[in-house]
């Protein structure tokens, strides 16, 4: 008969690692958002005991505890938050066609991202986050939070380098940029559009332009945010390599 031994070293590691998965889920709300809490708790917990390492005795005072559970939890959000920028471009891209199409005025509440959200922003995030999963996402996700451990380990500090905040810096100014990017050919066509419609108003003045444009500018919309969404295998792709490269340069920091 097998016989299961739990001592205090092993209930603190597990500690620490159940607090750097948390922190890396908090940092990256699209995921923990979407999650109920029970599953939140139960995957914290189920990737906590695979991660969790006994630690040394000089490690289990009451302040080294405290310590390293606060440390974990810096980890794992900076962790967190790493990931999540690859989501940003498609939010950005989706905020700012809502804008132009005129479809920003219909916000509403969204409970998984605790904020108002737009109808291409939304709808754009969850294709990004379908296909997230879809390539395996998760996976490298947990491969860096696994990664980390070799860099700073549970009941160590992390060193961090003096180019931290400038590749965080670069990193999110990039994925900004992607997004503009990704919404750019939508953006053409409505631009197009209103030059029509100014040219119409301007030799047809006593015609209704304005009332025709607004659902004009919505069907365009449409079509425009259809293109952009065959993109999204592209990009999703792209922002995986540059997620793993952007937690890979993030680790070596630390």
């Amino acid at each position: 008969m097998t016989e299961l031994t739990v001592d205090a070293e092993s209930v603190a590691g597990l500690l620490f690692a159940m607090t750097r998965v948390s922190g890396v889920m908090l940092g990256a709300p699209q995921f923990a958002r979407r999650l109920p809490i029970p599953g939140r708790v139960a995957m914290a917990t189920t990737l906590g005991l695979f991660l969790a390492v006994p630690l040394p005795a000089a490690s289990m005072g009451f302040g080294s505890l405290i310590s390293g559970v606060t440390v974990n939890m810096v980890v794992g959000l900076m962790l967190g938050f790493a990931s999540t920028l690859i989501f940003q471009m498609f939010i950005v891209a989706g905020g700012l066609l809502d804008l132009s199409s005129g479809l920003g005025v219909s916000a509403i509440f969204d409970p998984q991202a605790g904020r108002s959200s737009t109808v291409f922003e939304r709808t754009f995030d969850l294709t990004a986050m379908t296909m997230f999963f879809i390539l395996g996402g998760p996976h490298l996700l947990v491969a860096g939070i696994s990664g980390s451990l070799a860099v700073v380990p549970l009941a160590e500090a992390p060193q961090f380098s003096d180019g931290i905040a400038d590749l965080v810096l670069d990193t999110t100014a990039r994925f900004f940029v992607a997004g503009i990017e990704i919404a750019a050919p939508a953006l053409a066509a409505l631009f197009l559009t209103e030059i029509v419609f100014g040219v119409a108003a301007r030799m047809l003045p006593d015609a209704n332009i304005f009332l025709l444009g607004l659902p004009a500018r919505v069907l365009v919309a449409i079509i425009g945010a259809s293109v952009v969404l065959l993109t999204f295998p592209t990009y999703v792709t792209g922002g995986l390599s540059e997620m793993q490269d952007t937690l890979e340069n993030l680790l070596r920091m630390m």
